[in-house]
């Protein structure tokens, strides 16, 4: 049986783990907001990151998702898609719906998960926003492979 005094040492070491001291800067003194749009400038990615570090830095920053085709600051302006090489194009089976990445700016590599390789093929990128043509009915999109936002195009 455990004591009630160890159970508040054990409860008291994993609220101190579980708080992140980067949560606990003020906000004025942070400058949330404009440490953030510089991140953006530079690296979708690193903004991401920055989003990441804790719920109140999460909170104070714009969510990249639902606006990553209309908003040009959420493009993934300086990365690029990858050829698999070896025969295989994005879709291809044996790449189990992966398609690589590389950073122009940083020299990152990433893989992505994206099935809609594979009913799909890229015909060209602008701005690192992918434009696809579904195989059965030729209907275009376009796709931000970084934040899986998608807008289809009317039919013609």
């Amino acid at each position: 049986m455990m004591s009630s005094s160890s159970r508040s040492t054990r409860r008291r070491r994993q609220v101190t783990r579980d708080a992140s001291p980067w949560a606990s800067l003020h906000g004025e003194l942070l400058e949330l907001d404009l440490i953030a749009w510089r991140v953006l400038a530079v690296d979708l990615r690193d903004y991401v990151r920055l989003r990441a570090v804790c719920a109140h830095w999460r909170a104070s920053t714009t969510c990249p998702s639902g606006r990553g085709i209309v908003e040009g600051r959420f493009h993934p302006r300086h990365w690029t898609m990858l050829p698999e090489g070896h025969g295989l194009h994005p879709g291809h089976r044996k790449l189990r719906d992966f398609v690589r990445f590389f950073s122009l700016s940083t020299g990152a590599f990433v893989r992505v998960h994206l099935p809609l390789f594979r009913d799909h093929c890229a015909l060209d990128s602008i701005d690192g926003i992918l434009l696809l043509q579904r195989d059965h009915d030729t209907a275009a999109r376009l796709l931000n492979p970084l934040t899986g936002d998608i807008v289809d195009f009317p039919h013609l």
